[in-house]
């Protein structure tokens, strides 16, 4: 029956609790009483997620095969447990490790957190939705054979899809760093809903990664915080990625949380598939409303699951779009850039969700004209940042505020982030550059939040 179904029939039980939580399930009224009667700990019968035997070893088991995974765990502590985990698994193996630039910040910390040096494979750009690309087998090789061979390359992390849906070639890439012994762990937190239905793309579990971390709580129906890793092959130690998930996360993990995801694995086991053909049916309609728009534009090249929402060229910024979107339609997307909007779609978005919103892109595109805006994203340049000091080194170093304006040349002492996604736009130990400064100041005057600047002041290195 699953995990809520136990956790649900204990609750209504006659067990009288000496043990913690400390609302002792006697919250008997208001919106949240249901969510106390199944919140345990690990008392007889319920488990240990740090060293699972039945019930929580059976759930990881119902997860491992929807996604053909040989081991699958699950992640209270969200994708940042996962990707932690699953960079220090590898670290053993040697002190480089080469990352997409465009990874979340959750890689950067593991990198700094094993003391690892970082080398960077650049997406292409998209120069007409003004998003980054694909990451290439071919840009991986260029970059393994370049790489010092007195470093050692421990591991290879991309990002597919990224957070505007675009998607690598997963099989090529793990088949090319399989060649060099190198094992490849894929961030697809965005991608949890992948080979659900054949006309979405196959997971990256299917297609050769070694590690993988899948978001449950952002394409399918699990509350937030909730994810999983799916480990296989040999090129991982089993037993080392179990003692860091201990570390990583809580050693009291919430109940509701498991009983979540637990529950999303069984929605995506018994409905998924025919939930997103219904979806493909609303986008597909939605698609062709807004191809009779004049200006704005749906991005093509994008997984399902995702639309990205262009204005570029016209009067209207992203944020804009975003701001009129949430005030006058009461429509709430995931993000804003400089020249479009982001939108997550699921399995549990409703035909009327998408009708609104396809109504209300067609209402604001009669009110835009052609407008040319001067250039300024820069998130995804392949200019390189010159780098002075190591990650680690620079992070733990004495530093000091100063004003944006007087920080040229100095050395960042903090991760400075567009938010969301949570991409680093500098790392600690880079060097602030002109271009840097200028990027920043028209993101903040786009409205846009950048994390890591504060009151116009930045951490620099002492």
């Amino acid at each position: 029956m699953g995990l809520y179904h136990d956790l649900k029939e204990y609750g209504e039980s006659g067990f009288y609790p000496f043990h913690m939580p400390g609302h002792k399930r006697n919250l008997q009224s208001g919106c949240l009483s249901g969510l106390y009667q199944i919140d345990l700990t690990e008392i007889d019968g319920f488990d240990n997620l740090h060293c699972p035997e039945s019930i929580i070893m059976n759930a990881q088991e119902r997860a491992a095969q929807l996604y053909h995974s040989e081991e699958t765990y699950y992640l209270i502590n969200g994708s940042t447990s996962g990707i932690l985990s699953a960079v220090s698994a590898v670290a053993c193996g040697g002190d480089t490790l080469l990352i997409a630039r465009n990874c979340h910040k959750a890689v950067y910390h593991a990198a700094f957190l094993n003391h690892m040096d970082l080398a960077y494979v650049y997406p292409e750009i998209c120069e007409k939705y003004d998003i980054a690309g694909e990451i290439t087998a071919r840009q991986i090789k260029e970059r393994l054979d370049a790489i010092n061979p007195m470093r050692k390359v421990a591991g290879v992390v991309v990002t597919s899809p990224t957070y505007d849906g675009i998607c690598s070639n997963i099989r090529e890439i793990g088949d090319l760093v399989h060649q060099y012994g190198i094992p490849l762990i894929v961030d697809q937190a965005h991608g949890a809903h992948f080979g659900l239905h054949p006309l979405f793309p196959e997971n990256a579990v299917c297609q050769g990664a070694d590690l993988v971390i899948h978001s449950v709580h952002k394409t399918l129906a699990a509350p937030t915080q909730t994810a999983l890793i799916h480990k296989n092959g040999l090129l991982v130690d089993s037993e080392k990625l179990r003692s860091y998930l201990c570390i990583y996360q809580s050693s009291s993990p919430s109940y509701p949380l498991m009983a979540g995801i637990d529950e999303a694995i069984r929605i995506a086991e018994d409905e998924g598939k025919e939930r997103l053909s219904l979806l493909l049916d609303y986008r597909k309609e939605l698609i062709s409303h807004v191809a009779g728009c004049k200006y704005i534009r749906i991005c093509p090249d994008t997984e399902p699951g995702k639309l990205v929402i262009s204005v570029k060229g016209t009067s209207m910024t992203g944020q804009q779009l975003y701001d009129v979107l949430r005030r006058k339609y009461h429509l709430q997307m995931e993000m804003a850039s400089g020249t479009y909007v982001l939108a997550i779609l699921s399995m549990m978005d409703t035909k009327e969700g998408l009708k609104r919103l396809s109504k209300a892109l067609c209402e604001i595109d009669k009110e835009l004209y052609s407008l040319e805006i001067e250039k300024f994203l820069l998130v995804h340049s392949k200019k390189v940042p010159e780098k002075r000091l190591e990650l680690w080194d620079s992070f733990l170093k004495t530093y000091e505020e100063e004003d944006l304006d007087c920080a040229l040349g100095r050395i960042a002492a903090e991760f400075v982030n567009l938010y969301p996604p949570g991409i680093p736009l500098l790392v600690p130990g880079e060097v602030i550059s002109a271009q840097f400064v200028d990027m920043i100041k028209e993101y903040q005057k786009k409205g846009y939040t950048v994390q890591g600047v504060n009151d116009k002041k930045v951490k620099v290195v002492v």
